[in-house]
């Protein structure tokens, strides 16, 4: 009585049950018959649109409306995710919503602070009940209730493909152990290493206000989703991996998306915004440091940090500030039709000549926190 006051049964034997399932079967598979390409090919076309599905869609898209899709994306996203076997979006959403907003206290649902094995996936397996709470808006959306209210079969129908593939070609089990019990098991644990990995390894870039973190080794595996402390502190962005470098599959596809017209109006952070929160963050480290130092030395030092940063700071505001009237005078001009040849080469040019003194000025202050960084990191090496 006592196991089953503490833990949800269903959830429990299904989690358990998948991972045995897949430990025992995977090995013996390849024992007797080794791995076929058609096999290890669905299971991982199956693996990445699933994942994709709630990376775009659960989260990104319902989770935090950091886009706008149109109905057959919304629909697609919906279905193939339920196939996660991750509950509803709507129920999915309730709980990373929660996380957020009480992120590292006793109200976030899977709170590292509990442990990762609580945070990976024992959450789950617990019978506390997490009502549903600020999702008024998903309330609304008649497709997220539909999915809600028949997430489990729409998922067992979309699961279930693989097996429908091995029946028609003939390779009923081996479609059956990669494609449906071995997918089922990398879906979850991609999915479960965010809410534990991500909040206990890499590094914190932007913010330390929480546990969040990025690290680039998770970032294939989950679609992009790996750069998480970029994600705690700017939740509403519709990219994961904003750099150019970073992977993220996901933005990537919905960049194609966009370029089909099916997803729009996506809501991202300026790179001044990145770049300023980065400035913080790296002062911050540099100021703890000289702490080591002695105060003839750090004393200096911490003034002539703080004035590069603000030097920096109000250069970085500047160009962004320029480029944000920019865009509203071009909106400006669209809208009353007055974009005559003469008077936008004119409006174009006191732009350009604009900007390049303000690319000037922000080289001559990238310049000068770079030599203030440097004395300092000298100085304490010396001290």
């Amino acid at each position: 009585m006592a196991l089953a006051k503490r833990w949800n049964l269903l959830n429990t034997t299904f989690l358990l049950g998948t991972l045995g399932l897949a430990l025992a079967l995977v090995p013996w598979r390849l024992a007797t018959s080794g791995l076929r390409w058609s096999e290890a090919l669905v299971c991982l076309a199956m693996v990445f649109a699933i994942g994709t599905a709630i990376s775009g869609g659960y989260h990104r898209l319902f989770s935090h409306r950091a886009y706008r899709a149109s109905w057959p994306v919304r629909f697609l996203f919906l279905c193939v995710g339920a196939a996660a076997f991750e509950n509803s979006a709507l129920k999915w959403s309730s709980d990373h919503r929660v996380h957020h907003q009480h992120v590292d206290t006793d109200l976030d649902p899977y709170s590292i602070r509990r442990g990762f094995w609580h945070a990976h996936w024992t959450w789950v397996m617990e019978s506390q009940a997490h009502p549903l709470a600020g999702v008024a808006d998903l309330e609304k959306d008649p497709l997220v209730q539909w999915q809600h209210r028949h997430h489990f079969l729409i998922g067992a129908v979309v699961a279930t493909i693989p097996v429908w593939i091995g029946l028609a070609t003939g390779n009923l089990i081996g479609q059956l152990i990669f494609g449906l019990v071995l997918r089922i098991v990398l879906t979850h644990h991609t999915t479960f290493f965010i809410n534990s990995a991500a909040h206990m390894f890499g590094s914190r870039p932007y913010t330390d206000a929480n546990t969040a973190r990025d690290n680039w080794l998770l970032a294939p595996l989950t679609y992009g989703e790996g750069y998480h402390n970029f994600h705690h502190q700017w939740q509403w962005d519709y990219r994961n991996g904003a750099l150019w470098y970073q992977w993220d599959s996901t933005k990537w596809l919905l960049n194609l998306l966009a370029w089909m017209g099916l997803v729009g109006r996506f809501r991202r952070v300026s790179e001044a915004a990145m770049t300023r929160a980065r400035l913080h963050m790296e002062e911050k480290r540099l100021r703890e440091r000289l702490i080591l130092a002695s105060p003839g030395v750090a004393t200096p030092m911490q003034a002539r940090l703080a004035a590069a940063r603000l030097k920096l700071d109000a250069a970085l505001a500047s160009l962004h500030d320029r480029h944000e009237a920019w865009t509203l005078k071009k909106a400006e001009w669209r809208a009353k039709g007055l974009a005559r040849a003469e008077a936008w080469r004119e409006a174009k040019a006191e732009w350009q000549a604009a900007m390049t003194a303000h690319r000037a000025e922000l080289k001559a202050a990238w310049a000068e926190w770079k030599a203030a960084r440097l004395e300092v990191r000298t100085a304490l090496v010396y001290s």
